[in-house]
């Protein structure tokens, strides 16, 4: 499709049952920088979960393998892409053309693309019931500017090992962006911590914090993985142990995306 005069692709996968499903609710799920659409979906393996649970799956791409997030270095947000507008146009578009549900998206992604999914939480809350950031944390450019039109659900997973876990001069940390989350949402309730048991021993565990009493029936929940890396939860890596850290198999980010897209419209 033609969005602010640049060609731009993406792929669609509708769960078998699709006819039946109409609305079909949808994960938009980004993939990180450099990758693809397909990339994606290999290594988080959505498209096998939309499957057993009947929702779809879109994997667009990024300009020049990137996604435009305020304050990154991305080729996108050096060319000046408006890729909020290519999505609102691509999920209007499925909505006409294939019966997908506009007001049951949640949308996800891994590294720059979970950067991005924050981007949309703050700019497409029209469109986007939840987002799913993995690996990707809020931006200290796109704090300052983030007035969502409406509370949107948030579901944050990220690895200790991961090398922005605490922050930097141009991100909050995993700590704060969900704390960020709690005040733009109105959480009034306290937050809860929860450790999940050790399924996998594969030296990694994984805490859940969760706040509740958010405006609008929304709710703030963070996964940190103990020991985990840039990596999506369940999935395939995304290169060497060396370079990207442990891939944890202590659940599977796609079914926990599920329970958090039927929870949330």
């Amino acid at each position: 499709m033609d969005s602010g005069g640049v060609a731009r692709s993406y792929l669609l996968h509708l769960p078998p049952n699709a006819a039946r499903l109409k609305p079909t609710p949808l994960v938009v799920a980004f993939h990180g920088w450099p990758m693809s659409g397909g990339q994606m979906s290999r290594i988080t393996h959505l498209s096998n979960v939309g499957d057993a649970h009947g929702f779809a799956v879109l994997f667009p791409d990024g300009y020049r393998q990137s996604w435009a997030v305020p304050g990154s270095a991305t080729p996108a947000q050096q060319a000046g892409i408006d890729d909020v507008a290519f999505v609102r146009s691509l999920i209007d578009f499925l909505g006409d053309q294939y019966g997908v549900d506009s007001s049951n998206v949640t949308a996800t992604g891994i590294s720059n693309g979970g950067f991005f999914a924050q981007v949309l939480g703050c700019r497409l809350a029209d469109h986007v019931a939840g987002i799913v950031p993995v690996g990707g944390l809020m931006s200290r450019n796109l704090a300052e500017s983030c007035a969502p039109s409406r509370p949107v659900s948030v579901l944050e997973i990220y690895g200790t090992a991961d090398a922005l876990y605490r922050g930097d001069e141009n991100t909050l940390s995993f700590a704060d962006s969900l704390a960020f989350w709690a005040r733009a949402d109105q959480c009034t309730g306290a937050p809860t911590a929860d450790a999940l048991p050790d399924i996998a021993h594969d030296k990694t565990t994984v805490t859940t914090t969760s706040r509740t009493g958010c405006a609008s029936g929304s709710e703030v929940v963070g996964y940190t993985v103990n020991g985990g890396g840039h990596a999506w939860p369940g999935g395939e890596p995304l290169g060497s142990v060396d370079e990207f850290g442990v891939t944890t198999q202590q659940f599977d980010a796609g079914e926990l995306i599920w329970t958090f897209l039927s929870r949330h419209r």
